[in-house]
């Protein structure tokens, strides 16, 4: 691979994995498009997929979907009414 294919390659990220934790965010935000607590997220990958992880970890996979590398998703985020906490979506 040319290394202007890999810049190609790098500029037009596919989809992430399933297998992945950013695959598993990806995959529940883009099926659902509603708001999402982080715990809710957590709450829901634990049950598809059966796999228990961190409210942290699931903030910190929602940054990642923004970046670049990741396909430069659009993630919202707003403060839930009545709340502190914030919550995410992303935008199709």
């Amino acid at each position: 691979m040319t290394p202007i294919q890999q810049l190609l390659d790098f500029a037009i990220p596919e989809p992430p994995s399933i297998v992945t934790l950013n695959g598993m965010v990806y995959d529940i935000l883009r099926r659902s498009g509603d708001w999402w607590m982080p715990w809710e997220l957590c709450n829901a990958i634990q049950n598809r997929y059966d796999l228990k992880i961190s409210d942290s970890s699931c903030t910190a996979r929602l940054r990642d979907l923004r970046k670049p590398r990741f396909g430069s998703h659009v993630i919202e985020k707003r403060r839930r009414e009545g709340s502190t906490a914030y919550e995410y979506r992303m935008v199709q």
